[in-house]
């Protein structure tokens, strides 16, 4: 064999490359490689931020922000000095140890993030290097053996991260010391008594500021939720929440007059800043109209985007939203009510676009105010004249034929309005799941439509510019890119909206296919890995972006439901799937893992959880799988945790106190240790935060109890559940002895 063809091997004695009297030579690799390892040495810092080292971008360690953070307006979070040495030595014993699938999930996890403290993290469900020193759960060793290694999380759930990352986000475990300094397990009244004006109250990835008002805040109430946000909102670059007091989101607003479109007496300022709400708040997730010929034609008084019905519909539901910054401005709501519910008596004779538009504001607005039940009633007209019109139910050939004869500049609108419709029936009959919820056979006849976001677009924002209705607008900007999403994954839904609640038999234990859910299972991943970068999970994302992954998490666990409790559960297995417990429940529970990290980073950092009832799905959803989980330590603090979420959405809408009496009905008759005395108190803070002169009945006819709605949906709504409560606390009374939940005594 010729030597020549082979790479002589290097000496065996390593000093003798490292040696100070015959270091290597420049032209050497493996020199080089020691060269730039010492130059890293040298230059390093020994504790980076969490976000160098997630980047893998060189630290300063300035205190309390690196440069690197201020420069790209990150928050600057720095971990407890931990073992570097050791977290290196347990990641190879957990490779060398652990099952094989478990250990290429966590290889896989390891290459992705390049951190291994967030892999231990994620594997053992822990905090390690993040934990407070107070958590009860956290092990009483600081580094445990490999054996003690076992994931809490399921191997499905180690897959779903490693393999998408966009939104199986890997996640740090919050402890419950850590949740509760958080004070989102109190009332806000509570945690404001007990925090100085400037203090943040999360420690950690999350900040929650309890400012002093600012100048600019005279019309914040003193008892707002929104008001515990405007530090991090004039500090923060990434405007996590809408631009409310840096003036209007469209400059055309200021010259609103309100008095053409109604007869309510609100000021003009008072309208536009409602409006603007609204706009920068929900239009970004419904969008039913193109906002700028909306302000174009309401500005200018102009009938072509733009009606008296239009304004007064969402007039009506903007009062209830904005009533969370400005409690004088819910004076206003039930006049608006009223002049849009005149109105419509008139329009509902006739079909079209305003209309329909105007039917599913009023359909939005009375599930907030839990007015009554003509939630459905508005939503099936709206369907009604959206299919008399073509929009709806209408083949694919004819819809190319009606598209042609649509002027160009007709059909943006008509495709916002016909997706718009087309969306809130889903979400109604996914959701809200009310027995006898319209949804149309067939998707809109009309294409989804598309978000001007070129760079001529956003420059145009940025200046301030005043566009004419041919120019993109300031409002564009703060639209983003979510809606054109949201369409898409409604569309992705139909099927399972018809297929699972139309009719609602379809319902019955074992007559639902795990090949039909699992094939939607893997339509939904590819379409969330195909998600633009703007939509990845982020700190920067607007709060519209995460609520559309919040409502992506919740229609898994729709998907899923009917698969928990059938007898066969524990032998069905996803057949696209490597995990060992490839199971519906794997999968469920994946996404309820994730929606609970969702909802505390949302009700953390983002001032729209005070005022917009859209994402509020996702505490229903996770209320309803902790009350059913026996197995899970922490349901008690995460029901807190969704409890006073609905208490900081209480003063804008009604419906709000309903549902937190209906969860705490669940937690009496489901919870062994609940106390009725308990449940008063959460349902006193529920009512604290509530306008007083309201006293007639709160409707809510949508389903509370998730499970029971499979076999008994009348017995499942939230409105009877909250009739329900006081009957139940008597009965607690009797029977519980004034115990307490399990870790609260």
């Amino acid at each position: 064999m010729d030597s020549k063809k082979y790479v002589p091997l290097l000496p065996s004695d390593r000093t003798t490359l490292v040696s100070p009297e015959s270091g290597p030579t420049a032209a050497s690799p493996v020199a080089a490689v020691f060269n730039q390892t010492r130059k890293r040495k040298r230059v390093g810092t020994p504790l980076a931020c969490n976000i160098c080292r997630l980047k893998k971008t060189r630290c300063d360690a300035t205190r309390p922000s690196c440069n690197l953070c201020v420069k790209r307006s990150e928050k600057c979070v720095y971990s407890e000095k931990r073992d570097a040495a050791q977290d290196a030595i347990d990641i190879v014993e957990l490779l060398t140890l652990a099952p094989y699938t478990e250990a290429l999930d966590a290889l896989r996890l390891l290459r992705s993030t390049g951190d291994e403290t967030v892999v231990l993290s994620v594997i053992k469900g822990g905090s390690n290097g993040n934990s407070s020193s107070k958590d009860s759960n956290a092990s009483p060793h600081p580094h445990p053996s490999p054996r003690a290694f076992v994931p809490q999380r399921s191997s499905l759930e180690l897959e779903l991260m490693t393999k998408n990352p966009i939104t199986y986000a890997s996640l740090r475990h919050i402890s419950m010391s850590e949740l509760e300094e958080s004070n989102l397990l109190r009332p806000i009244s509570a945690a404001r008594d007990t925090k100085r004006p400037d203090e943040p109250l999360w420690h950690g990835e999350m900040m929650f500021f309890c400012p002093e008002r600012s100048t600019d805040d005279a019309q914040i109430d003193n008892d707002s939720a929104a008001a515990s946000f405007r530090a991090q909102q004039s500090s923060s670059k990434t405007n996590h929440s809408p631009r409310w007091n840096d003036g209007l989101c469209d400059a055309r607003l200021k010259s609103l007059r309100i008095r053409h479109w109604t007869n309510v007496p609100i000021p003009n300022e008072a309208a536009a800043r409602v409006i603007s709400m609204y706009l920068e708040t929900d239009h970004p997730l419904l969008g039913m109209f193109d906002p700028d010929r909306f302000i174009f034609d309401l500005v200018g008084q102009h009938q072509q985007s733009c009606s008296a019905l239009v304004v007064n519909a969402l007039l009506y539901w903007g009062c209830q939203m904005y009533t969370a910054i400005d409690k004088s401005i819910a004076q206003y709501t039930e006049q608006f009510c009223i002049e849009a519910e005149r109105l419509w008596t008139v329009a509902q004779e006739h079909d079209s676009l305003l209309n329909m538009i105007g039917a599913q504001l009023l359909s939005l607005a009375l599930v907030g105010q839990g007015k009554d039940h003509k939630v459905i009633h508005f939503l099936g007209v709206a369907i009604k004249m959206g299919t008399r019109l073509g929009l709806f139910g209408v083949t694919e050939e004819d819809a190319k034929v009606r598209m042609q004869a649509i002027p160009e500049s007709s059909k943006a609108a008509i495709s916002h309005t016909a997706w718009g419709v087309f969306n809130w029936s889903i979400i109604i009959s996914l959701f809200y799941q009310q027995p006898g919820v319209e949804v149309p056979k067939h998707l809109p006849t009309v294409p989804i439509p598309q978000v001007d976001m070129s760079e001529d677009s956003r420059e145009s924002s940025s200046a301030g510019l005043t566009p004419s209705i041919d120019e993109p607008s300031q409002v564009q900007e703060i639209m983003g890119i979510t809606f054109p999403r949201v369409c898409e994954l409604w569309a992705l839904m139909h099927q399972v909206s018809l297929h699972y609640h139309h009719p609602r038999h379809t319902m019955r234990p074992g007559s639902l296919s795990l090949e039909f859910a699992e094939m939607k299972y893997r339509e939904l991943l590819a379409w969330a890995e195909n998600l633009p970068s703007r939509l990845h999970r982020s700190d920067a994302n607007p709060h519209h972006a995460v609520i559309l992954h919040m409502w992506f998490h919740a229609a898994i666990l729709d998907l899923f439901r009917p698969f928990l409790k059938r007898d066969e559960a524990v032998k069905l297995r996803l057949r696209t799937f490597s995990a060992p417990d490839r199971t519906p429940m794997a999968a469920y529970m994946a996404s309820v893992n994730q929606l609970k990290h969702l909802i505390v980073h949302f009700r953390s950092n983002y001032e729209a959880s005070t005022c917009t009832l859209l994402w509020h799905t996702a505490m229903m959803y996770v209320a309803n799988a902790v009350l059913r989980d026996s197995r899970d330590p922490e349901w008690y603090q995460y029901l807190l945790l969704c409890l006073y979420g609905y208490e900081t959405l209480r003063r804008p809408f009604r419906v709000a106190e309903a549902i937190g009496r209906g969860l705490l009905t669940m937690m009496l008759r489901d919870k062994d240790g609940s106390t009725s005395a308990q449940a008063h108190e959460i349902l006193r803070h529920l009512k604290e935060r509530g306008l007083s002169y309201i006293t007639d009945e709160i409707r809510a006819p949508f389903m509370g109890d998730l499970e029971l709605a499979q076999t008994d949906p009348d017995g499942a709504t939230m409105e009877k559940l909250a009739g329900d409560f006081e009957d139940m606390a008597l009965f607690q009374e009797f029977t519980n002895n004034g115990r307490l939940p399990p870790g609260n005594g």
